[in-house]
């Protein structure tokens, strides 16, 4: 089957000599039969039924051949301890860190992969209920983390702006580690770095205006979702205040009056998965880390005006970003 419909159901798919037969039922759970035992049943567990999730699984069933696989779709709040909705799955895809604080506490038999997920609430919940994310890889778990590269934001603040000789870059605890990496990235982009390293301790403003004042350009490097909350206000109020474009990780931050955001869309994340899915003869049983393979640039066309910057067709960023 290529998508779940947006409609209120499950979707019990039965198959007979061929004959497809579709029966609607009511709307706690989207459940699929398992065909037969050639075909691979894939189990999706979802954070919240907001259409971003739907979009995550629709992209995954798109780009699996529907001979070869069977689907069930249900929402977290639908699993208990003892629940068996999960038994039959060959591999669960959790969608959004919700459900994958859920079904890694079940600690269940088939592959994991959990999508839609930061790079640091996965590491916490690998922590919390495997030991490590050594130990959850282990067991079989797998991440397609949302966090792009910063290298990439980087790139897009250079193509935006080729004269900007000043970045600044704003880290959470979970990036401290890497500051000389993203500095020596900064450097190969032709401009110098200026780094905060931002706690939940931290004065926002305190520790964010000194260095986005003087920047050409700033980038805030995503984190625990506190501390990406606490500093979003700050760093858009300051960048307005002095003039300074703010290269994001989300279109709420675009909306919030970010120039531009290169970020991994639901179809980004879904197709990613898919791949990893219908690859998994060839790779190996245990899980592992998976980066971002695609993402989506966006812009907010109103502060580029306000900025006096003029934009280039989003083709031409996407081709710049392909190249570096």
């Amino acid at each position: 089957m290529k998508s779940l419909r947006n409609i209120s159901g499950i979707y019990h798919l039965i198959r007979d000599q061929g004959v497809v037969l579709l029966l609607l039922f009511s709307i706690s759970n989207e459940v699929f039969a398992r065909p037969d035992a050639q075909t691979t049943h894939v189990s999706f567990v979802t954070t919240r039924t907001s259409e971003s999730y739907r979009k995550v699984v629709a992209a995954v069933q798109a780009e699996l051949p529907s001979n070869h696989y069977s689907f069930s779709m249900i929402h977290q709040s639908a699993i208990d301890d003892t629940d068996n909705a999960l038994v039959a799955a060959d591999i669960i895809v959790t969608v959004g860190a919700g459900a994958a604080a859920k079904v890694m506490s079940l600690n269940p038999a088939a592959q994991l992969i959990t999508s839609l997920i930061t790079d640091s609430a996965f590491s916490s919940l690998a922590e919390k209920h495997y030991g490590s994310t050594r130990a959850a890889f282990a067991a079989g778990v797998s991440v397609i983390c949302l966090d792009q590269p910063v290298k990439r934001s980087i790139e897009l603040a250079k193509a935006l702006m080729p004269e900007a000789r000043k970045a600044g870059l704003m880290l959470g605890p979970a990036s401290f580690q890497r500051a000389d990496i993203f500095s020596d990235q900064v450097k190969k982009a032709g401009m110098t770095s200026e780094i905060i390293k931002f706690t939940e301790a931290d004065n926002p403003i305190l520790a964010i205006e000194p260095v986005l004042k003087k920047s050409d350009i700033f980038i805030p490097v995503p984190d625990s979702r506190l501390i990406n909350i606490a500093t979003a206000k700050w760093i858009l109020q300051l960048s307005y205040r002095y003039k300074v474009p703010v290269i994001a990780y989300s279109k709420a931050y675009i909306n919030g009056g970010a120039l531009a955001a290169i970020y991994s869309s639901p179809e980004n994340v879904g197709r990613q998965t898919a791949e990893l899915i219908n690859n998994g003869d060839r790779i190996p049983s245990a899980g592992g880390s998976h980066r971002p393979a695609y993402y989506s640039v966006d812009f907010n066309r109103s502060v580029a005006a306000y900025l006096e910057i003029e934009l280039k067709p989003k083709q031409f960023y996407l081709d710049w970003l392909r190249t570096e």
